[in-house]
């Protein structure tokens, strides 16, 4: 993709610190409990590789980068190695729900595990397509990925292809670069703009994104509120997952790699360290992130 990186979520695990965490770049990290103010943690996964996911429940931070490696931490200081079924390929998603830990990513790989510690490999239904973005919602967990590829499931375990909604181009099905979940709704998204919903994650209905053909890269739901980023700095908010409006970013041309919600808090992230803060997914505040001319890939809230 475009990763399509940046859900920022609450997790909904009860023992949630409560800590907003960027990640990109040369294997950066940074925390804060009010997105303004940003303290780097050292993690150990080196500067080689950007760290593209990170999720959290039951106690632990999971997080995996562009080569595979893969870390769990209980406060985002102190980082355990661990070893997934994933190997060298990618994590590029991560989502914990119904008290399991699931990771995805390159070579249609994907994982469970109810400690983070031991995984259990997992078949996708995408074969070795890439598997680029998960959800959890409603009891349902749903991943995009290359190709307009989707699937779903309701344990982890048995996971069952779906027809995504994503168009066939000169270049071939539109890859799905974000989903998400809110107010009884998905949402998955990717290039020229295209944008999908569904009520129950099986059956999926285009929308139309107000991005024209502008590559979409994140979703996140808040107050009420789905938000749509992307590339030149484009942004675009919506009610209902139906009917979306442009907003004013403040990204400039900017790519905005991701966005999600925390706390009351929307945050997007994306090149050359740029980072935003809104309330309400209209207005936005530019803030300074600390990381340089490093991208940011990630943002969460858990």
């Amino acid at each position: 993709m475009p990763i399509p990186l940046g859900i920022l979520a609450a997790s909904g695990a009860a023992d949630a610190s409560g800590l907003y965490i960027i990640t990109g770049a040369d294997g950066k990290l940074s925390t804060s409990l009010d997105a303004i103010t940003w303290s780097a943690k050292t993690t150990g996964f080196g500067t080689n590789g950007a760290i593209q996911t990170i999720t959290s429940g039951g106690g632990l931070y999971v997080a995996g980068n562009a080569f595979g490696e893969f870390k769990t931490s209980p406060d985002t200081i102190t980082w355990t190695d661990r070893t997934s079924t994933l190997g060298s390929s990618s994590v590029k998603a991560s989502t914990f729900g119904n008290s399991l830990y699931i990771v995805a990513g390159d070579d249609g790989k994907l994982a469970t595990s109810s400690n983070a510690t031991s995984w259990t490999a997992r078949t996708s239904q995408f074969g070795t397509g890439s598997i680029t973005s998960l959800v959890f919602g409603n009891n349902v967990y749903v991943a995009g990925g290359l190709n307009g590829k989707l699937s779903t499931s309701t344990d982890g375990t048995t996971w069952t292809s779906r027809t995504s909604g994503m168009k066939t181009t000169a270049f071939g099905v539109t890859d799905i670069n974000a989903v998400t979940f809110g107010n009884g709704v998905y949402l998955n998204a990717g290039g020229f703009g295209e944008l999908n919903s569904s009520t129950d994650g099986t059956t999926w209905t285009s929308r139309t994104s107000a991005f024209g053909s502008a590559v979409i890269n994140g979703l996140a739901y808040g107050v009420g509120v789905f938000v749509a980023v992307g590339n030149s700095g484009t942004l675009t908010t919506s009610a209902d997952g139906t009917n979306w409006t442009s907003r004013t970013s403040g990204f400039g041309s900017t790519l905005i790699k991701g966005v999600g919600f925390g706390n009351a808090l929307f945050v997007a992230v994306g090149q050359s360290g740029t980072l935003g803060t809104s309330t309400d997914g209209i207005t936005w505040t530019s803030r300074t992130s600390g990381f340089g001319s490093s991208n940011i890939e990630y943002a969460f809230f858990g």
